[in-house]
């Protein structure tokens, strides 16, 4: 990271003292050895709490006391400097560079602070500052900022669920999410939300639970060469998350922040508004249960609107009313959705001990009525010297995640977005507000399919309470000045309990009824590390580190549902009036490890790096539960070795190797009993579908990487570039076996997959003048996937299925590979037409594209004019693909525009008749778009697109005005997310939706509730 961030960043989190005292007026300028003025450097009189920070040309200004006698400068990137006071009270103080201070570093695996320059694989940081937007989600906030991470978002609903891969996909059927690290302990990010393609809610990705205005630093540890140190759990990578501790803060510091956003949907599907609610061109309202002209069908091909009809509807109790189109009736049942995040932190720090106490609590309002989220959190941090060489750190956080309503989604008939793909385009949104009929029964559009939408979100509501504790303990005792050791204790813990309501009276479930679920989880760690840094001579420096760790984790389940209600509006097993089933679930895991790593540097410019971690995984069987993983990273800085042109600022050459693996799930290597329904009144119980296998393997993945990085006039302008190959195997999958040994699949250790690619981040700073600075990056990856081998004997693998397309795995093609229906073509790819003017599908399913992009980059933007900074983001996917049911059904039932188009006068299908003439056959538009169903290939479209994804523009307020209100710094900003898109080729829909944070879910899309488009303000306060 430049001088130049740095300095920003420091003068942005608002280090801004004041003085009690005011009997001495003390200014001046503080510069560089080449007279560069300096923002953001702090001035303290000595001994106090007393002092400012300089504006953006340098300049400071102080009431001092009378008595004052030293003066003590000091900016991240230059050494301190201490003067005498005396009679001035003009000064002009020149900073040193320290070149020690400039060398970046980073925080690797363990926790292990480290020079960038001396790494032999690839970690990319983002600051806390850079992860803060306006839905508190800190994965879509990392979405576009490093080269080689990808993030898909599931929905716009509150608190959605993310799914993030580092390198590509790399297992058939494990967790291909990176480790989560905060603080050193592990925590949990397991997907359990319930959102799957034919329906359920979405409750959000657990690590989401992290307030963002915590986080100091994220370092994306990139694959197995920087994550071997995990063990079996990082084979996809690890984000270790550093949170703040009050360490390094000049005495007591207050800060307090406020951000609101307004949230309106990013895109709408294009609806057409000439064609209303029926059949043929026909529809008549009487009972909405097909007792009228077609009024039971939920599709628009009925009568033209605006035509000057008069035709009976759902609200004129039986009298013909004007026919006319309600062209926004989608985009007037969303509603302005909001999120307000307020911040409170006091931290402070003398020589002995730190401290920093933050709390945070979101209240977000849903763009879909009658939804939203609250999230609380609290955490502690606290350190101290209890002796000269024995240090105590200690941190807990608690946090809690509450909704009354979170919305359904899915093809499922909760889902409000799957009812206006099939929807009666003349229907008026705001006459379905009053839902309730004076008996209790619904009011409605349709009685025959759908809910009335207002019914769906007041009635059959999801709720969902998550309380979670999370910290740490540790002490460390400096045993020399090269030897430390350190104990630590570290623990994740939460409870989360749901509840699903099926009112009485509902069109798919009149008896009602109601689901309840209690999920326990609970992860500890206990650590040592013995660490030895010393120095041997002056060529060379030795760190090496040894130590172990203990990890328990337990999760368990249970689950209630029931059928039937006695009473409308109680939701108790007490009310059931039919059947009620509960059913239960516990696992427990144990890993026990040993790992070493150690680094030898020769004359700073050569380093070599290698570790070494023992597991044994109590899900695996005791023959195979002991597995190794090494590793070994080169880095030699040739610039620091060579001759090299005064333009060429640094230049380093990397490569490693690694090799780590992933364990089995829980009850993978003996089959166990689950509970079936009863029987006669008597419990029954089952072996599950799969059968197990005592004789599994870790999946095992080995990776290697090369890498360049330069710098260039002084570091403004730079890259890194990286390439890598990774190759995972033993692949645990349930492969086909015969139904006459009593199960359907069995456990086995069968196939490889490959991914390769390559990664660069380019870096610069065009402009750097007294007022202006402005600084660009970009990066770009590219990842080659590939399925190498299966099973013996099997030639599929299916991934995901959705409406007859299915995401495979075949040896030779890419990991979520599309096969589907396609056209029939003839040899010159001309779609064959049936002799009625249809067109025709193949009899097989083919290959039909894959789900993973070409390339993806992000363009990042900074300028800033004195107090003012202008920031913005570009995210950037290109190629893929992704299967559009909202297209599919939306043309089926004539809502979509491209419906409407020359209606009446019919379509002809593009293509060759079976004699080969071009077809010429005019059918009716409605037989032509539905004889579209189930020809897949017409509904995949390219998922590119290019949105401006964040932008800010902030301004802070000088000090000689805020200091007049004991404010040491103050800023406000306008902030946006999500703001627009620039280019997209999927019409009608959001290419980055997908269902859920699985790998079944990704590349199918349907009625996701829209993502947000985001505008507010931030405003930031210090005392």
């Amino acid at each position: 990271m430049s001088k130049r961030v740095l300095q920003f960043l420091f003068l942005f989190l608002g280090l801004v003292f004041t003085s009690n005292a005011q009997e001495r007026k003390i200014e001046g300028v503080v510069m560089d050895a080449s007279a560069n003025t300096l923002p953001g450097a702090t001035v303290m009189i000595e001994g106090t709490t007393i002092g400012a920070v300089t504006s953006f040309d340098g300049t400071f200004h102080i009431d001092a006391p009378a008595n004052a006698e030293k003066i003590i400068v000091r900016l991240i990137g230059y050494k301190s400097l201490t003067v005498d006071v005396g009679t001035q009270s003009k000064f002009e103080f020149v900073l040193e560079e320290d070149v020690e201070q400039l060398e970046e570093v980073v925080v690797t695996a363990l926790g292990i602070e480290k020079d960038k320059k001396s790494l032999g694989y690839s970690v990319s940081e983002v600051k806390g500052d850079d992860l803060k937007g306006s839905d508190n989600n800190v994965l879509n906030n990392l979405n576009g900022k490093v080269a080689g991470v990808m993030v898909n978002t599931s929905s716009g609903a509150p608190g959605a669920s993310s799914r993030i891969t580092i390198r590509g996909n790399s297992s058939l059927t494990g967790n291909n999410q990176p480790l989560f690290i905060i603080d050193g302990v592990p925590v949990d990010n397991s997907y359990n939300s319930g959102n799957t393609s034919s329906g359920g809610t979405d409750f959000g990705s657990p690590i989401n639970d992290i307030n963002p205005d915590d986080i100091e630093s994220m370092s994306v540890l990139k694959g197995p060469n920087a994550a071997a140190l995990y063990g079996s759990r990082a084979q996809n990578g690890a984000i270790v998350i550093t949170t703040k501790s009050g360490k390094g803060s000049e005495g007591l510091g207050v800060s307090l922040s406020n951000t609101t956003t307004f949230q309106k949907p990013l895109l709408l599907p294009n609806y057409q508004n000439e064609y209303g609610q029926g059949l043929n061109g026909q529809f008549s309202f009487e009972d909405g249960a097909n007792g009228g002209t077609y009024d039971g069908v939920d599709e628009s091909w009925g009568p033209k609107l605006d035509a000057g009809l008069m035709i009976p509807q759902f609200f004129s109790n039986g009298e013909a009313v004007p026919w006319v189109s309600n062209p926004n009736n989608v985009e007037d049942f969303f509603e302005t959705g909001h999120v307000s995040t307020t911040n409170l932190s006091i931290q402070n720090a003398t020589d002995l001990s730190h401290v920093r106490f933050s709390m945070m609590y979101s209240d977000q309002k849903g763009m879909v009525p009658n939804t939203g989220l609250e999230n609380y959190s609290a955490s502690l941090n606290f350190g101290h010297k209890i002796h000269e060489n024995l240090q105590f750190d200690s941190k807990v956080t608690y946090s809690r995640r509450s909704s009354d309503n979170l919305p359904s989604q899915g093809y499922g008939e909760n889902n409000v977005m799957q009812q206006f793909v099939w929807f009666g385009r003349q229907v008026d949104t705001n006459m379905l507000k009053d839902y309730k009929n004076p008996d209790g029964t619904p009011y409605n559009w349709n009685y025959n399919y759908h809910d009335n939408p207002y019914w769906i979100l007041h009635e059959n509501t999801n709720s969902q309470l998550r309380d979670r504790i999370n910290g740490y303990a540790s002490l460390k005792w400096n045993i020399t000045d090269y030897l430390n050791f350190k104990v630590k204790g570290g623990t994740d813990l939460y409870n989360e309990n749901r509840l699903s309501k099926s009112a009485m009276y509902s069109i798919n479930d009149p008896d009602g009824g109601f689901t309840e679920s209690n999920y326990f989880v609970n992860e500890t760690n206990f650590d040592f590390l013995f660490s030895f840094s010393k120095d041997f001579g002056t060529d060379w420096n030795v760190n090496a580190n040894f130590g172990g760790n203990n990890m328990y984790k337990v999760y368990s389940s249970n689950s209630m549902t029931a059928f039937g209600l006695a009473s409308p509006g109680v939701y108790t097993p007490a009310n059931a009036t039919g059947q009620v089933e509960s059913t239960t679930y516990f696992e427990e895991q144990i890993i026990n490890s040993l790992y070493g790593t150690a680094s030898v540097g020769y004359k700073d410019f050569l380093f070599a790096d290698i570790s070494v971690r023992n597991d044994w995984s109590s899900t695996l069987p005791k023959a195979n539960n002991s597995f190794l993983y090494p590793s070994v990273n080169l880095s030699y800085v040739f610039s620091e070795h060579m001759e090299l042109p005064n333009w060429i600022s640094n230049g380093k050459l990397r490569g490693g190797w690694a090799e780590v693996g992933n364990g089995a799930t829980p009850y993978s290597t003996s089959n166990v009993y689950v509970s079936g329904l009863p029987y006669n009144g008597y419990p029954m119980f089952k072996y599950e579908t799969t059968q197990a296998n005592p004789d599994l393997k870790p999946e095992t993945t080995q990776s290697w990487e090369v890498g360049l990085d330069m710098g260039f006039f002084n570091n403004r302008l730079g890259f890194e570039a990286a390439y890598y190959e990774k190759s995972t195997y033993d692949q645990i999958v349930p492969a086909d076996v015969s139904a006459a040994s009593g199960y359907r699949y069995s456990y086995i250790n069968a196939g490889q997959i490959d991914n390769r690619g390559v990664e660069l981040m380019v870096f610069a700073s065009p402009v750097q003048t007294k007022d202006v600075t402005w600084d660009v990056s970009f990066n770009f990856s590219k990842n080659k996937n590939e399925v190498v081998s299966l099973a013996e004997g099997v030639d599929s693998f299916v991934l995901g299925e959705y409406w007859g397309l299915t995401t495979e795995a075949r040896p030779g093609e890419e990991l979520g590979t599309f096969y589907g229906y396609a056209y029939q073509r003839d040899d010159q790819g001309n779609v064959m037409v049936d002799e009625n003017g249809y067109a025709m599908k193949t009899d097989e399913k083919v290959k039909l594209g894959s789900i993973n992009p070409d390339w993806r980059g992000g363009i990042r933007n900074s300028v800033t004019y004195k107090n003012f900074t202008l920031s913005a983001l570009i995210d950037i996917s290109v190629g893929g693909d992704i299967f559009s049911v909202t297209n599919m059904f939306g043309e089926y039932a004539g809502v979509l525009d491209v419906t409407a188009m020359n209606r009446e006068a019919g379509r002809v299908t593009p293509g060759v008749s079976p004699d080969g003439s071009t077809n010429d056959k005019v059918v009716p538009t409605q037989d032509y778009y539905q004889s579209l169903y189930g020809i897949h290939e017409e509904y995949i479209y390219d998922a590119t697109y290019i949105k401006l994804a964040e932008l800010s523009i902030a301004y802070n307020i000088p000090s000689t005005f805020t200091k007049k209100y004991g404010i040491k710094g103050m800023s406000v900003a306008f902030v946006g997310n999500n703001l627009f898109m620039i280019h997209k080729n999927a019409p009608n829909i959001d290419p980055q939706a997908a269902f859920g944070a699985g790998l079944d879910g990704q590349g199918f899309e349907f009625g996701q509730l829209p993502s947000p488009q985001s505008f507010g303000f931030n405003i930031k306060m210090n005392f």
